[in-house]
């Protein structure tokens, strides 16, 4: 018996599917071996971030204004650098109102904790 057509392609279509198989198979596990390997993500910060440089970040924002808009009159380039100044300002107030805050906090917290539990109290220090 010759073998026709419809069996030729049904071999084609049974090799395909066990490829297939195989590299569905190859993938998930390479996936999951792939992961084993990862190194674990970084522990948060134990100290608070690095305070700003307000003059940096002032110099680099008008800078990045400077450049996107491209040719400013000197009156605008002294405006553009006049907010941004008065920006940094109130940037840093509030930053200092917000630790005031949580400093506030953290006392009021104190108040309904034994002094073992105060010792264990996130941001407390032994000072």
């Amino acid at each position: 018996m010759k073998p026709t057509f419809k069996d030729y392609l049904n071999i084609v279509l049974a090799l395909l599917a066990i490829f297939l198989c195989g590299y569905g198979i190859g993938f998930l596990l390479g996936e999951r071996k792939g992961q084993d390997n990862q190194p674990p993500p970084p522990a948060p910060p134990s100290q608070p971030a690095p305070i700003v440089d307000w003059e940096s970040w002032e110099r680099s924002t008008v800078q990045t204004i400077e450049e996107a808009i491209g040719e400013l009159t000197p009156e605008q380039r002294q405006s553009i650098r006049r907010e941004v100044s008065e920006t940094a300002k109130r940037i840093r107030t509030a930053r200092q109102s917000g630790r005031r805050e949580f400093q506030a906090l953290h006392q009021r917290l104190k108040q309904h904790l034994t002094p073992e539990q105060q010792t264990r109290l996130p941001g407390s220090s032994p000072n």
